[in-house]
């Protein structure tokens, strides 16, 4: 089990897709207070108010490791590592020299962890240096609490990515998996469960209900989510669906 990781650490550094998406979610972080403060400076030149920046909190950087559209760029990368072995046609030899084939699946969900704090700590350090260049920064605020949103999001993004490997490599859907990265990366989610929060209150009576409050993806884009909650979600989404990945992948025929 321990080679089997260690081989898939090994292929996701390799990877192009990886250092693409990467590369990229350290760009969006480096420039994203640059850039807000650039479009905050046009609008003052347009409209002539006056703009006063104050200064960024550590903490807040902290509570915000996934700048602009990185989540959605980890969850790409993610589907892609996770797809790889069936995309270039080897799983098979993979699979057959271990004692239970479902420990792919297991050891793909592992390397992902480092993958994940990469991103999480790139998205952290770009935008600690790029609000550095225009904004000074303090250590005033709850650093603590900043660094347990941190922990919570990366639990959240985790379990986000069993679901993911339940589809792509379980199921073998790469053009699923992706439009999944895409619509639970960017939050996009929220008119469904809202649709179904309708219907729970028709049906149920359930006032004051809303199933957005225990998704993951929505509590991930959430800048202070309820830390009991997300440590909760995190566990009974993991525990739901990476088992049930094995599972699958256990069943099905190794092509």
């Amino acid at each position: 089990m321990g080679n089997l990781i260690r081989m898939d650490i090994y292929r996701m550094r390799k990877a192009k897709s990886f250092w693409a998406c990467i590369i990229t979610a350290f760009v969006f972080a480096l420039g994203q207070t640059p850039m807000l403060k650039l479009l905050a400076v046009l609008g003052k030149m347009l409209t002539g108010d006056e703009i006063i920046f104050p200064a960024a909190s550590l903490a807040d950087i902290f509570r915000e490791p996934f700048p602009l559209l990185n989540a959605m760029l980890v969850l790409l990368s993610a589907c892609f590592f996770c797809y790889a072995d069936v995309e270039n046609g080897y799983i098979k030899n993979i699979a057959g020299q271990m004692p239970k084939r479902g420990f792919t699946v297991l050891s793909k969900f592992i390397a992902l962890i480092g993958h994940n704090l990469a991103f999480m700590l790139l998205g952290v350090i770009g935008n600690l240096a790029g609000t550095a260049i225009v904004q000074r920064i303090t250590l005033e605020g709850d650093i603590l609490g900043g660094l347990l949103v941190f922990v919570e999001k990366f639990l959240l993004i985790q379990s986000i990515c069993a679901i993911l490997v339940l589809v792509t490599a379980s199921f073998r859907s790469k053009s699923l998996g992706i439009v999944l990265a895409v619509l639970m990366g960017m939050g996009l989610l929220g008119v469904l469960y809202g649709a179904i929060d309708a219907g729970l209150n028709q049906l149920l009576r359930l006032q004051g209900f809303s199933i957005s409050n225990y998704m993951p993806d929505q509590l991930l884009n959430r800048a202070s989510p309820d830390a009991l909650t997300s440590i909760l979600v995190s566990v009974v989404v993991t525990a739901i669906f990476l088992p049930l990945a094995i599972r699958v992948f256990d069943r099905r025929d190794v092509k």
